[in-house]
């Protein structure tokens, strides 16, 4: 049978090959993050929890600048190589890896040197006796701990962008469960006490930093590399705004935190806070398992944002917010059906009465599918370079939406109180509607500059394709030189990659092309293939001379290349998620 066109093949596979897995490191690290509360409250009580809770603004803190410093960047990063431009991705890339260890050391040596100061601010003092020195134990690890969590999660995101997804997802979810292990190990097994958690935080990121480190410097075939030169503070404002937008939600947590156990615990008492932190907890499982689709997603939103196809950009978000909607139904559905699962959880079994909290975690439940649709929506945002939009979902969903809405709950009793989780959301995708509504999509360039289309490799496909962009680059003002070289490189390129790449003999190889005028006169070319792994400009590099060479043995087709390279103004080859992708300006 012949071959047919998948229009969405490409798309599908990079979703599969990335996101699809995403939800297995989002529980390892959940898990991770949550597990301290979950050992110390069932091995050490109350006293435990609260030596926990006087130290949560550090890990609070670590979450601000570890994303903050690892998002916008990344962001950028992305783009900048998606557009040919790698000696100034580089630059952003040294620039963001550089701060992160000057602020986490900065962090850990300014706390270590100030403990007992460090302590009174956070709220406890020599009077508290077994808590404060609980705290005291539990946050010298703490702190080492903070300069090698901000720098893997650096490490990662970028490593993530640099098409080490496997490696990135891997590393993250196995520094959640060496945390895990190690600290149930010294807490439960060798009577470290509080401390052992805290020493198992430390040593999981050590270790994890170190593989990211590794990996990036072992493996030749990424482009991440370190160099002495950085960009500038003014070149790394616009990164460092766009991941400190999405960021300050952990700020904005830390606000409504305070407020919320103040109301609940006028309310009900201890109970009250008890159940909220409980809630809390749970949250962290959901966010996670979205945050961590929207971060595997967020590379490929940029990939084809940069590349201006639009189409191929609303079909992967499209993936991402059905494949979100259907795990956050089956994890609320569990927890609707049988909210047991907080018991063995959370040791809810201590808490006088568990229908409370039984209560509080459906009501909760109701709220997790609009909390993945605004946080895919987030990171979505983010890749289209949107600060605003994204700043937009966190500032409502964890201080301007959700903390009116509180006050106003509140004045109806404990039960109505919980209905801020679903109500918040509603009102943020409703206010980001009309936002995107008045601003409309952000488009580097107008889509009516923008050629895409999918087809296989067949002589006379390749041709017919090479036609419809000539005229389409005709349309916009393109000389006839600019021509000829746009329809040499497509002959050449396709022409090789066909020939030498397809992965069944005698098999059309499946090309997707994005074709950009761009307003200065420049042409810009994508082309994509499911080939097996060729740079086609590596062929050439033998035919620069074909003169001391025999006629039998010069390569024409590289020859052809050698002319490719010599009358584009760039080119960049790129073994993408699998697929060949070449970039080049004309």
């Amino acid at each position: 049978m012949d071959k047919t066109v998948d229009h969405a093949y490409f798309t599908r596979k990079m979703f599969m090959r990335s996101v699809l897995l995403a939800p297995l490191g989002a529980i390892g690290l959940a898990l991770a993050e949550i597990g301290d509360t979950i050992l110390v409250g069932h091995a050490i009580g109350m006293d435990g929890l609260a030596a926990i809770g006087f130290t949560s603004p550090l890990f609070l803190l670590a979450a601000f600048l570890e994303f903050g410093l690892a998002m916008g960047g990344a962001v950028v990063y992305s783009n900048l190589m998606h557009e040919g431009q790698k000696e100034k991705a580089l630059e952003i890339f040294n620039f963001f890896l550089r701060v992160s260890v000057v602020i986490g050391f900065g962090i850990a040596a300014g706390g270590l040197l100030f403990e007992e100061e460090l302590l009174g601010f956070l709220g406890t003092h020599p009077g508290d006796g077994d808590v404060y020195r609980m705290a005291k134990a539990y946050i010298f690890y703490i702190l080492l701990g903070i300069p090698f969590v901000i720098l893997m999660e650096v490490l990662a995101t970028y490593l993530r962008n640099d098409d080490a997804d496997t490696f990135s997802t891997t590393v993250l979810s196995a520094s959640g469960v060496v945390n895990l292990i190690i600290s149930a190990l010294l807490l439960l097994v060798f009577d470290w006490g509080i401390a052992g958690c805290s020493f198992g935080f430390f040593v999981s990121n050590f270790a994890a930093a170190l593989a990211c480190i590794g990996y990036m410097l072992l493996h030749t075939r990424g482009n991440l590399r370190l160099q002495r030169k950085a960009a500038s503070f003014k070149e790394a404002v616009k990164p460092l705004r766009l991941g400190f937008a999405t960021s300050s939600e952990y700020i904005f947590d830390a606000v409504f935190t305070l407020i919320a156990i103040h109301m609940l615990a006028g309310m009900v008492g201890t109970d009250g806070v008890a159940v909220f932190s409980i809630i809390e907890n749970l949250s962290v499982l959901f966010i996670f398992l979205y945050e961590f689709i929207g971060k595997t997603s967020q590379p490929l939103y940029s990939t084809f944002f940069a590349e201006c196809n639009f189409t191929e950009l609303h079909r992967m978000l499209r993936y991402g917010l059905v494949y979100s909607t259907v795990l956050g139904a089956l994890a609320t559905a569990l927890v609707m059906v049988w909210p047991q699962v907080l018991d063995l959880l959370f040791g809810l079994e201590d808490v006088e009465d568990a229908a409370k909290a039984y209560y509080a975690a459906r009501v909760f439940c109701g709220s997790s599918i609009f909390m993945g649709v605004a946080l895919l929506l987030q990171n979505y945002l983010q890749s289209e370079e949107d600060e605003w939009g994204a700043f937009l979902i966190v500032f409502l969903r964890r201080l301007g939406a959700s903390l009116p809405i509180a006050l106003v709950l509140a004045e109806y009793g404990f039960y109505a109180f919980w209905f801020v989780y679903p109500l918040a959301e509603i009102v943020t995708l409703i206010i980001l509607y009309f936002y995107k509504r008045s601003r409309g999509e952000r488009h580097t360039i107008d889509p009516a500059r923008v050629y895409s289309a999918t087809f296989l490799g067949r002589v006379a496909d390749v041709a017919a394709q090479i036609d419809s962009a000539e005229a389409f680059a005709k349309t916009w003002g393109a000389g006839e030189k600019t021509c000829n070289t746009l329809r040499l490189a497509m002959e050449e390129i396709c022409g090789v990659m066909n020939e030498r790449a397809a992965r069944q003999e005698g098999g059309p190889l499946l090309s997707q092309l994005t074709l950009i005028a761009q307003e200065d006169g420049t042409l810009t070319l994508h082309l994509r293939d499911d080939g097996k792994e060729l740079d086609p400009f590596r062929l050439s590099v033998e035919q620069a001379d074909p003169e001391s060479k025999p006629v039998e043995e010069i390569d024409v087709r590289a020859l052809g290349l050698h002319a490719v390279k010599t009358h584009v103004r760039q080119y960049l080859y790129r073994n993408y998620h699998g697929f060949n992708t070449v970039t080049l300006t004309v």
